[in-house]
């Protein structure tokens, strides 16, 4: 009985002693984290740059009517059908159909009776090849519309360019860090937190108006200008000078 009451208190002890030191180490962590903080600085830096855009997508659309669904459908197949084979030499140009939308036609009277169907479906081309972007633009435009083009950098050209700013602008706030603490007259400075933040969301697109269908004597591949794509980084911290 004696050395049950006697290893009950042990246990009672030890917990008591464990209690204690989990508070003492929760009471210093609170008050290291709201010591005071003297000679804080906030500073911001950015750096920009012009990319140049190398990805071209293309969307292209066949438009049809007819009165018959089912026939408007085989028109609109076979039309598409004729669009893939006519990429098939252009081994650098990903293509892909999309959307294929039915819309019902009504004539014009208060009865609105259903005189046919409308069916639409587009082709999208990407490419890093814009010369033979354009020597494909011109063969489907035989039998297809543009819809739109869009000019970008690509996804590994907009990653470089960042990588490359962020030393860049990293550096200009070291140099602005600096500046602060020789004009304070600080014997150093430390680096308490910093953000960094990329923006490349900036893409140019030059959009075409949907052209007429025409022969294809009639249609000169379209003239494309690459032009150019904004990425920037910003740089936001805090600093402690010493």
């Amino acid at each position: 009985m004696q050395n049950k009451r006697h290893w009950k208190s042990l246990i009672a002890f030890w917990l008591i002693a464990l209690s204690t030191t989990i508070a003492v180490a929760q009471d210093n962590a609170s008050e290291a984290t709201s010591e005071t903080l003297y000679n804080v600085f906030t500073l911001a830096a950015s750096a920009s740059a012009e990319l140049d855009n190398d990805l071209m997508i293309a969307t292209l659309a066949v438009q049809a009517e007819d009165k018959d669904a089912a026939q408007l459908a085989n028109q609109v197949n076979a039309t598409m059908t004729w669009a893939i084979n006519q990429l098939r030499p252009f081994s650098t140009i990903k293509k892909k159909t999309r959307d294929y939308q039915t819309y019902p036609r009504y004539d014009s009277s208060q009865a609105r009776r259903l005189i046919g169907w409308h069916a639409t479906q587009t082709l999208e081309i990407e490419t890093d090849d814009f010369q033979a972007a354009g020597k494909a633009i011109q063969l489907l435009q035989e039998k297809l519309q543009i819809q739109g083009t869009q000019l970008r950098a690509k996804e590994k050209t907009r990653q470089r360019g960042s990588d490359a700013l962020i030393s860049e602008a990293l550096s200009a706030f070291k140099d602005r860090a600096l500046l602060v603490q020789t004009n304070m007259g600080a014997p150093g400075y430390r680096i308490l937190d910093i953000t960094i933040e990329t923006d490349d969301s900036s893409q140019p697109q030059y959009r075409s108006e949907a052209m007429t269908m025409r022969s294809m004597d009639a249609v000169s591949a379209p003239a494309i200008e690459s032009g150019t794509s904004r990425v920037s980084v910003q740089v936001h911290g805090r600093i402690q000078l010493k």
